[in-house]
């Protein structure tokens, strides 16, 4: 089984290699030695982290995105998987693409339902991403099962997380220990790091649950759970003929003139 997993930024040589170094370390503990994961940046895409929080650039943004997962498709990848908690290019992706496509967001958030009745979600520590992310959970329609208050930054400003945490793991899970005891005590049994370049450096520092009380709490890393469901997906597609949406698909001659409307090859 391959599955691509697609970044949300322009590609930069060397540092793809580093970057997915750390995202191994966690998902080998959980995907089976088959599965293959391919990383892969933008060939055209953001590079500013805070071009993020900004709805035009992440709109261009997405248009990259769309055309990753169409040329992972063309290559013969069993699934793709989108390199962010915002889910960016997957509902327009999978208006086309056939095999599976998975969002760290949806996939983590449905995942923690599962594991306790409410749960919080930790993010990057940028402006503007709490209530960016909060409205990602209003439209997936699960706003009842987060705390009031729930969605909340981690208390590392994110230059120091993306610096520091390459030499250091154990500062960011330090981090979000820290901020999910917190959000334990105002009610969240399950805490989800609603960040995918949070959540891999937890995985990398073995941070998967906290004890408080008698009780453990699970600590979610959203790329993890998003790859794993990536592999289950997979599975019951081949075992079982399972469609994975059930979207209606245009047939190939139409997509090929709308893409030629907006000049794209086909």
């Amino acid at each position: 089984m391959r599955i691509s997993l697609v970044g949300v930024g322009q590609s930069v040589p060397g540092f793809q290699e580093i970057w997915f170094e750390i995202i191994a370390k966690g998902y080998r503990k959980v995907l089976r030695p088959d599965t293959e994961v391919v990383q892969r940046g933008l060939k055209v895409g953001l590079g500013d982290p805070f071009d993020y929080t900004n709805h035009y650039y992440t709109h261009l943004n997405r248009g990259g995105i769309v055309e990753a997962f169409l040329e992972a498709e063309r290559e013969g990848f069993d699934a793709g998987v989108v390199g962010c908690f915002d889910d960016w290019g997957i509902k327009e992706a999978s208006a086309v693409v056939d095999i599976p496509l998975i969002g760290p967001g949806l996939s983590s958030m449905l995942f923690a339902c599962q594991l306790g009745g409410k749960f919080a979600v930790i993010v990057a520590n940028m402006p503007g991403l709490v209530p960016q992310i909060e409205q990602q959970v209003r439209a997936y329609g699960l706003q009842d099962r987060v705390i009031p208050g729930g969605v909340v930054a981690d208390i590392h400003d994110f230059g120091d997380t993306w610096t520091k945490g390459f030499e250091d793991p154990q500062f960011v899970a330090d981090g979000v220990v820290e901020k999910s005891r917190e959000l334990v005590s105002l009610g969240a049994d399950v805490i989800v790091v609603g960040c995918c370049g949070i959540g891999p450096f937890c995985s990398a520092a073995g941070l998967h649950k906290i004890e408080v009380g008698n009780r453990h709490i699970p600590i979610v890393d959203a790329q993890m759970i998003a790859l794993k469901t990536a592999e289950m997906a997979v599975d019951l597609r081949k075992g079982i003929g399972l469609p994975f949406t059930s979207q209606p698909r245009p047939a190939k001659e139409d997509v090929a003139r709308v893409r030629s409307i907006f000049g794209l090859p086909n």
